[in-house]
């Protein structure tokens, strides 16, 4: 991802692993071990009754997480 990507990034409905990781300021590896803990919960829509192969982020939910962190802070 380029940097004249961060602008659609951040304004966008859910995020992927990636794109979290760039709106947010942390490492991907940070918001896939936040998913793996259950800190962030991911989505899967379906397409045909099928769930889709790669994992979003809500953008609520990605903020609802960033805001758990300053209550904890």
């Amino acid at each position: 991802m380029i940097v004249d990507e961060l602008p659609r990034a951040l304004m966008a409905e859910s995020y992927s692993y990636q794109t979290a990781a760039l709106a947010t300021g942390v490492s991907r590896d940070v918001i896939i071990r936040a998913v793996r803990a259950g800190d962030l919960v991911v989505s899967r829509p379906e397409v045909d009754g099928r769930p889709i192969a790669k994992p979003l982020i809500p953008r609520a939910e990605l903020h609802a997480w960033i805001e758990r962190g300053r209550r904890n802070a």
